[in-house]
C-alpha cells in the first residue's frame, strides 16, 4: 500500500520533453520497485496555470504540504513575460489581460511554494554528487578582458528605507491612501520588516548617466519575478534608451541579473563594459565579484560547496512591490505604531519581513546540512551592520551556543560580498556551507553553475517540519534547446538534474515509509545508473566535452536516458531484461558529433 506519495510539479519546455522521456524510461517501467500510482503530477505549466488562474498551485502546495507523508518534486517552469502570457491566453481564446491575472499566473510560484505556512521552506543548491570525479573543468581566462564598470543605484538600502526589528509581538500590516496592500499578519518579537521607497528620478538618472559613458551596456535586474520593481526599472532604461534614440530592448534579453551575471564570468568581455544594475542591495554586491574575478580570476570549490538560501518568508521574492500610480501616503502599522512613507506618482514601493522563527528555523537548518554532509564549516553571509540582517546574524550566534560551535573555527560571519568574493576567487579548502539571503543567494548559486565551471547543480527545498523536497534544477526550461528540437527532431537537453530529483523523491518516500528497502535500492540505482553511463564516456552535449573518459560519445537525451536504463536494471539484477534494453539502444542510439 502507497504511504508516501511522490507529487511532481510538471517541467516546462525542453525541461518537460526531457521529463517525458525520464519518465516513460525509468519510471513507468519499474512499478513493482516504485509501487502503482505513487507518482501524482500537476500541471505547473504556463497554460495550466492559466486555465486554473493560479489555482493549480494552490491547490498542489496544499496536498503535499499537508500531507506529513508526500513529497514534492519541482520542475521548473518559465516567469513568462506579458507578451508570452497574451500569447497563451489567444491560444486559448481567453479575452482576460495578462493584469487580470493571478501572480500565481504571471509570476513565479518559487516564492509562494517556499513562503507556504505548510512549507516554510529553505532552499539548497549543491554539485550534483559523484560527478566532480568524473570531469574535466576549464575555469575563464581574464587575461584579455576589457574594463567593467558596475553603475548601481547608491545610498544602499538605507536610502530612503526604514528597518525595524520588533521588541514584542506585533500585527504588520501596509495601507496606502487609507486602502490595505498587505495584509496584517502576525509577527514575533525580534522580527524584521524593512521598507523603501526607489525614488523615479533617481533611476532615471542612473540610466541616462550609463547611456552617456557609450560602452556596451549589460543591463541586469530581476525583472520577472520582481515586475512591479525591478520590472518597472526596465521600462525606464528602456524609456530613456528610446529618448537617447538607442533601441528598446524588450522581452528577455539575458538580462535577468542571475543568468548575465553568470555569462559575465563564464564569457569574459573583451571590450569596455558598463554593466547597469539599478538596485541599491546586490548592486554593490555584484560589483564587488565583478571586480575581484576579472582581477584575480575565478577558482574552483576546492571541496564540496553547497549555498543555502533563506527562502521562507515575506523577504525579496514574497516582498510588497508596488509603482505608485497617484501621490499619496503608505502607512505601515506595526502593533499600535503607525510609520507613514509619502510618495510621488511613479516611485516604486517596497516592504518585505520575515519571522525571527524562520531565521531560528532557517540557522538550525544550515548547521543540520553542513553536519550531514560533514563539512567542515559555514559561512554565514549576514551583515551584523545591517539592521535587517540583524536577527539571523542573532539566530546564528544562539544556535552555535546550544551545538557548541566555535566562531572563527566551525563557522564565520561575513558581510555577503565579501562571502561571494571568497566563493569565487579564494574558495577555503574542504566543504563548506554557504548561507546567504534568498535574492542574493539566487544570483551566485546560479553564477557557481558557469563561473566556476560546477559541472550540475541540484536543488532540494527543506521543509520545516525536516521533510525534503527536490527540485529538478540544472539547465532550466531551456527553450532555445525546445525550438533545437523542433527542427532537428531530437532533444539535446541534459536529464541528469532530473534524474537526480526523482531519485531523491523516491529516496525520500522509502525514507518515509519506513525504510522501504525495494524502493530505496531502486532509488539508489537510479542515481548511480547515470554516474554508469557517464563513466562509460556517454553523455549529452552540454557535458561531453567535460568527460575525461577516453572515448567519449554525444548521444540525444532519449539516447541517454535509455542508456541510463540499461545500467538501472543491471545494478536491480534484472540481466535479461537489460540484455534487451541494450539490444534496443543499440538500434536507436542517436549519436551526436
Amino acid at each position: 500500500m502507497i504511504e508516501s506519495f511522490v507529487d511532481v510539479a510538471l517541467p516546462e519546455e525542453a525541461a518537460g520533453a526531457a521529463y517525458e522521456i525520464v519518465k516513460n524510461e525509468l519510471v513507468l517501467p519499474f512499478s513493482d520497485f516504485v509501487g502503482e500510482k505513487r507518482l501524482r503530477e500537476h500541471d505547473w505549466s504556463l497554460k495550466g496555470r492559466i486555465q486554473t488562474n493560479g489555482e493549480v498551485i494552490s491547490e498542489t502546495i496544499e496536498m503535499a504540504g499537508g500531507d506529513k507523508k508526500a513529497v514534492l518534486v519541482k520542475g521548473p517552469g518559465i516567469t513568462p513575460t506579458k507578451e508570452q502570457t497574451q500569447s497563451v491566453l489567444d491560444e486559448l481564446h481567453d479575452n482576460r489581460k495578462p493584469e487580470e491575472l493571478s501572480k500565481l499566473v504571471t509570476g513565479t510560484p518559487n516564492g509562494y511554494l517556499r513562503g507556504h505556512w505548510l512549507v516554510k521552506g529553505n532552499l539548497e543548491r549543491y554539485e550534483n554528487p559523484g560527478l566532480s570525479d568524473l570531469l574535466s573543468f576549464s575555469l575563464p581566462n581574464y587575461d584579455q578582458a576589457g574594463k567593467i564598470d558596475v553603475m548601481f543605484l547608491e545610498g544602499g538600502r538605507e536610502k530612503d528605507g526604514q528597518f525595524f526589528v520588533l521588541e514584542t509581538d506585533a500585527d504588520v500590516r501596509v495601507d496606502f491612501n487609507r486602502k490595505t496592500v498587505r495584509e496584517s499578519e502576525k509577527l514575533s518579537a525580534g522580527s524584521a520588516v524593512y521598507v523603501k521607497v526607489t525614488r523615479r528620478q533617481d533611476v532615471i538618472s542612473l540610466c541616462d548617466r550609463a547611456i552617456a559613458k557609450n560602452n556596451d551596456i549589460v543591463f541586469m535586474s530581476k525583472y520577472t519575478v520582481r515586475p512591479e520593481l525591478d520590472g518597472e526599472k526596465k521600462k525606464i532604461y528602456n524609456d530613456r534608451r528610446e529618448k537617447h534614440g538607442l533601441k528598446r530592448l524588450e522581452g528577455n534579453q539575458g538580462d535577468i541579473v542571475d543568468a548575465a551575471f553568470a555569462r559575465l564570468l563564464a564569457k569574459p568581455v573583451t571590450t569596455d563594459t558598463t554593466v547597469l544594475v539599478p538596485d541599491p542591495s546586490y548592486g554593490p554586491k555584484i560589483a564587488a565579484v565583478l571586480n575581484s574575478v576579472y582581477a584575480y580570476g575565478v577558482k574552483k570549490p576546492v571541496g564540496e560547496f553547497s549555498v543555502c538560501r533563506f527562502s521562507a518568508g515575506k523577504s525579496e521574492y514574497g516582498g510588497l512591490n508596488q509603482v505608485v500610480q497617484e501621490d499619496g501616503e503608505y502607512r505601515l502599522f506595526i502593533g499600535k505604531n503607525e510609520i507613514r512613507i509619502p510618495v510621488k506618482t511613479g516611485d516604486m514601493f517596497e516592504e518585505m519581513h520575515y519571522d525571527y522563527a524562520d531565521a531560528v528555523r532557517y540557522v538550525a537548518q544550515v548547521f543540520r546540512q553542513a553536519q550531514v554532509k560533514k563539512y567542515q564549516r559555514v559561512i554565514f553571509a549576514f551583515d551584523e551592520t545591517d539592521l535587517y540582517d540583524v536577527p539571523v546574524v542573532k539566530a546564528v550566534r544562539q544556535e552555535a551556543l546550544k551545538l557548541k560551535k566555535v566562531e572563527g573555527d566551525d563557522f564565520l560571519i561575513m558581510k555577503p560580498d565579501a562571502a561571494a568574493v571568497m566563493m569565487f576567487t579564494a574558495p577555503l579548502p574542504g566543504g563548506t556551507c554557504y548561507a546567504y539571503d534568498n535574492l542574493w543567494g539566487d544570483i551566485v548559486s546560479d553564477a557557481m553553475d558557469l563561473g566556476a565551471s560546477i559541472a550540475s547543480v541540484n536543488s532540494v527545498i527543506l521543509l520545516a517540519d525536516g521533510r525534503v523536497w527536490p527540485e529538478m534544477g540544472g539547465a532550466g526550461t531551456a527553450p532555445d534547446l525546445m525550438e533545437l528540437f523542433k527542427k532537428e527532431g531530437f532533444l539535446r537537453y541534459d536529464p541528469i538534474p532530473i534524474i537526480e530529483a526523482l531519485a531523491i523523491g523516491f529516496s525520500q518516500a522509502a525514507f518515509i515509509e519506513n525504510q522501504n528497502l525495494k524502493l530505496k535500492e531502486y532509488a539508489f540505482a537510479m542515481h548511480q545508473a547515470y554516474i554508469n553511463v557517464l563513466q562509460k564516456g556517454v553523455a549529452t552535449p552540454d557535458l561531453i566535452a567535460k568527460l575525461k573518459a577516453e572515448q567519449k560519445t554525444g548521444v540525444d537525451t532519449a539516447s541517454f536516458v535509455k542508456a541510463v536504463r540499461v545500467e538501472l536494471l543491471t545494478l536491480l539484477g534484472l540481466k535479461e531484461e537489460a540484455e534487451t534494453q541494450k539490444q534496443e539502444l543499440q538500434r536507436t542510439l542517436k549519436e551526436i558529433r
